[in-house]
């Protein structure tokens, strides 16, 4: 199996949209006029689109040896193009999910190997995207590697669930899905005026004093999932069970 590559396109602001706060414009800051302080009023006026991040992934997803890359896109089905995830100067969160539901957005990943059919991941109305993308390696020993995503929702909820699909007969079908947190993934990394696919040529480095989301990403990059291989068909997998998270060994013989 070809070694994976973990990578992240990151563009324009910094975003902790795994807890999905809205940032401070960094115009709002505070002036002195007279000994009073006051702060500026960055609040009026339309909220400001914000790209986002896009996550990319290597494998091989179609068995024949050969690796491809696996994109994420966020499209607006109004506007008829890639999207802008994020909005800046807003008042609060419902402000926010109301510009993301008014776009009509869809989720999806495309591989540069045209041969690839699009892995489809969500056209729900709050959506931001994809939350979290992993290459899982051949889980099932047909020879593909095998995808894990998770929806970034435009939402208060903090339940998710975490799918695995794989690309069989020409088409990407789910072996199994479970329940989880939003706060059991990581947060991604962001920054201002600087974008590039992490991880492979195109690299476009975080800058050395940038300790913050330089740690960010070697979280993101560190972090195992909720899913771990333990036998021909069987996983681990590290699921929400009411209140707690436990874990279970499932088979994957057959897809749904």
């Amino acid at each position: 199996m070809k070694t994976r590559v973990f990578a992240l396109l990151i563009v324009a602001v910094f975003m902790a949209s795994c807890k999905k706060e809205v940032q401070k414009p960094a115009s709002a800051v505070a002036k002195t006029i007279d000994s009073v302080t006051v702060e500026k009023d960055s609040l009026k006026g339309d909220p400001i689109p914000v790209f986002g991040y896009r996550f990319v992934i290597t494998g091989d997803f179609d068995g024949d040896g050969k690796p491809e890359n696996l994109v994420e896109h966020y499209y607006s089905r109004r506007d008829k193009k890639e999207a802008y995830k994020f909005y800046d100067n807003v008042e609060d969160d419902w402000q926010m999910w109301d510009s993301v539901v008014r776009k009509r957005p869809y989720s999806f990943a495309l591989s540069d190997n045209r041969s690839i059919d699009t892995l489809r991941i969500s056209k729900e109305k709050q959506l931001y995207g994809i939350a979290y993308l992993k290459n899982e390696g051949d889980l099932n020993g047909d020879g593909t590697d095998e995808v894990s995503y998770v929806v970034d929702y435009a939402d208060a909820s903090s339940m998710n669930g975490w799918y695995v699909v794989t690309y069989k007969n020409k088409k990407w079908q789910e072996l199994y899905s479970f329940i989880m947190w939003d706060w059991q993934l990581p947060d991604r990394p962001g920054f201002v005026d600087v974008y590039g696919y992490f991880g492979h040529q195109k690299k476009i480095g975080i800058p050395a004093n940038d300790t913050l989301n330089r740690r960010l990403e070697r979280e993101l990059k560190a972090f195992p999932g909720l899913l771990k291989k333990v036998g021909e068909n069987r996983v681990q997998v590290i699921y929400n069970n009411q209140a707690e998270v436990d874990t279970m060994t499932v088979s994957l013989k057959r897809p749904k």
